[in-house]
């Protein structure tokens, strides 16, 4: 009971006025919407994508066949006879077709005599349809050469071969497990990254902001006093915590409540998971915050500094432009901060994967959160000024 009334005053303390209300809550609803009505709503246009097959075999045929049985992707036959790769992919880089495919000549005969050969995509930059459209691909190819592999060891020719291998995948494809594609909502929109890394750039800010006062009860003595009282000292941490995390909480629904349901914007993944996947960041946004504050003395210096932290490590875990473009120390770098593994996390989720599937990026974050929080727990000790 006592943590609950001293989370309830760090409420009140943090958006107890109409300048915080503006600035905490309602400037990031504000700037999403701005965001998604700039750059446009989620959709369900189809990705249109380019394919030139120079294979002409039935091997090249399986894979087209393999990628439009996915509904999010419309794709564009090109003739290999008049077609230019290198002209097909300036065409994808100019932004024609959001990808192109391009199944090399001699696929068949090099995928059954054991050689190694891939499909190639070719995309203008990574985003999450085309890291699903890539997986689809290697699947296609992988359950290739495994048939051919499976046939190779009885022993059989070539010729033989280009027989036995087509049998084979139809028996797997007859008796095996099927395989449910999910369509993927909003993958390719310019807002998609944009929306995900502004809130968890606004859920740090909000961290801060909280932290900042309790920075100030230590700095006047506040927290030396209420030490004194007839609270116990977890009591009063638990509190501490509790405020921030409703607050984060209170921020959460609100902008996704107002982008889902009142603006038409989908992320790819329900409500509830995403809310989730968001609450384990906040718990390490909040241990960021707590670390700094445990090591600033001066609650003056501690908006400089969590400056220093907050846009550094959200640009470098990718809530601006994808982690793909960074060159790469830069991609490893970003492995040590929550943000890339909560967007890598959202992406998996978006792809259909279950909140245990993505249980590793969760206990990452929760890593990220026990370890930060118990260094910044000197925050709380009241004989420090």
């Amino acid at each position: 009971m006592n943590s609950l009334f001293i989370a309830r005053l760090i409420i009140k303390r943090t958006i107890g006025t109409r300048k915080s209300i503006i600035m905490l809550v309602l400037l990031p609803i504000i700037v999403i919407s701005g965001i998604i009505g700039l750059f446009g709503k989620a959709s369900d246009d189809k990705a249109l994508i380019a394919v030139l097959n120079e294979d002409q075999s039935w091997m090249g045929d399986r894979i087209i066949q393999s990628v439009q049985s996915i509904d999010s992707y419309q794709i564009e036959m090109q003739d290999p006879s008049t077609a230019k790769l290198e002209q097909l992919k300036n065409n994808v880089y100019d932004g024609k077709w959001a990808g192109l495919i391009h199944i090399p000549a001699g696929f068949t005969e090099k995928m059954l005599a054991g050689d190694p050969i891939e499909v190639n995509l070719f995309r203008k930059n990574e985003q999450l349809w085309s890291a699903s459209l890539g997986i689809t691909l290697k699947e296609a190819t992988g359950k290739i050469a495994q048939s051919v592999q499976l046939v190779s060891l009885s022993g059989e020719e070539t010729q033989r071969k280009d027989q036995l291998v087509p049998e084979l995948l139809q028996q797997q494809e007859e008796w095996g497990i099927p395989v449910i594609h999910t369509k993927i909502v909003n993958t390719y929109n310019n807002a998609f990254v944009l929306v995900v890394g502004l809130t968890l750039l606004f859920i740090m800010i909000l961290a801060n902001q909280s932290i900042h006062g309790i920075m100030e009860d230590r700095g006047n003595r506040t927290m030396a006093r209420m030490f004194t009282a007839p609270v116990r000292a977890f009591e009063i941490a638990l509190g501490n915590f509790l405020g921030c995390l409703i607050l984060g909480t209170l921020q959460l629904v609100l902008i996704l409540a107002v982008t889902r349901y009142v603006i038409g914007f989908d992320f790819g993944l329900s409500f509830g998971k995403l809310l989730i996947i968001m609450e384990f960041f906040l718990l390490a946004a909040v241990g960021i915050s707590s670390a700094v504050a445990g090591i600033v003395k001066n609650s003056a210096n501690l908006g400089s500094i969590n400056n220093l932290v907050v846009i550094p490590t959200c640009m470098i875990g990718g809530c601006f432009w994808p982690v793909s473009m960074m060159p790469e120390f830069m991609q490893k770098l970003s492995s040590f901060t929550p943000q890339r593994w909560a967007i890598v996390a959202m992406e998996r989720a978006s792809f259909g994967s279950t909140l245990s599937d993505i249980g590793l990026e969760l206990g990452i974050l929760l890593l990220f959160a026990a370890v930060l929080l118990a260094f910044g727990s000197y925050v709380l000790r009241p004989a420090q000024s």
